[in-house]
């Protein structure tokens, strides 16, 4: 068996593993995947913690909500990550 060096640039074509092109969404971010699951799955909770980020303008005071978001997101990541066919 050849070997080669992928990392060295030795080999004439490079493996398309190597490639890491990763998009990143902020968090909060509206098309950002995470907040559109958390829309259809979860649209109370969401609604809630946001309105409480809102008008408290701080995230640590609005645990219970963001709590009832995270126990309601577990499910719901769990369902978008293993169906094959989930739309987001």
């Amino acid at each position: 068996m050849e070997s080669r060096s992928y990392n060295f640039s030795t080999a004439k074509k490079r493996s398309t593993q190597m490639e890491s092109k990763v998009i990143f969404f902020p968090r909060e971010d509206e098309n950002a995947p995470r907040t559109i699951i958390l829309k259809q799955e979860c649209p109370g909770e969401l609604s809630a913690f946001k309105e409480c980020v809102l008008r408290t303008k701080d995230e640590s005071k609005c645990m219970q909500f963001k709590d009832a978001l995270l126990e309601c997101g577990k499910p719901a990541f769990r369902k978008a990550n293993t169906t094959p066919d989930y739309k987001f």
